[in-house]
């Protein structure tokens, strides 16, 4: 009966270590995909939304709670697809790949790539070959088809799910 005891603590244990190592991650994944600027897309793509019903379903006092709803819903939509999006990251990549990767994206070459690449410096063009000439860089590259494919299937049910909603309540 002791040696159950202790079997089940160990079961519980390595479940809840299995479960707490997932959850970081996680986190590690959340805090790359905004500093990759995928979170920054997904909220600009969200807002465009809204502006493209505003335009065609304009604002009235019959669809007023429909746009409060959209609008007070905006984080809660754009996590959803974060958390898919992290699932596709931890299925390709190790703990090691993602947190080497934040490091490119936590750099001054990375920043300036995501807000204007044509105004990169030399400096920056050699660290962002370097990124790529690296091991994980090379395993990026390797995955850049089923990455594509998956993110793609991922936002495109997240883009047609989000735009039946606003369409349900705007009825």
């Amino acid at each position: 009966m002791k040696q159950l005891g202790i079997a089940l603590v160990l079961v519980f244990f390595i479940t809840a270590n299995g479960m707490a190592q997932t959850q970081k991650d996680k986190s590690l994944v959340a805090t790359y995909l905004q500093a990759n600027g995928s979170a920054a897309q997904y909220e600009y793509a969200y807002d465009q939304l809204l502006v493209m019903l505003t335009k065609n379903h304009p604002k009235t006092d019959n669809n007023a709670d429909a746009y409060k709803y959209l609008n007070d819903n905006k984080s809660k939509a754009v996590s959803e697809i974060l958390t898919d999006l992290e699932a596709v990251y931890t299925k390709h990549f190790t703990q090691d790949d993602i947190k080497e990767m934040l490091g490119f994206y936590r750099g001054e070459a990375a920043k300036q790539m995501l807000a204007d690449r044509t105004k990169m410096t030399e400096e920056q063009k050699q660290e962002l070959n370097a990124y790529y000439n690296s091991e994980v860089g090379k395993k990026i590259i390797s995955k850049q088809q089923v990455l594509s494919k998956e993110i793609g299937a991922a936002s495109e049910a997240w883009s047609r799910d989000l735009y039946e909603t606003a369409m349900s309540l705007l009825k």
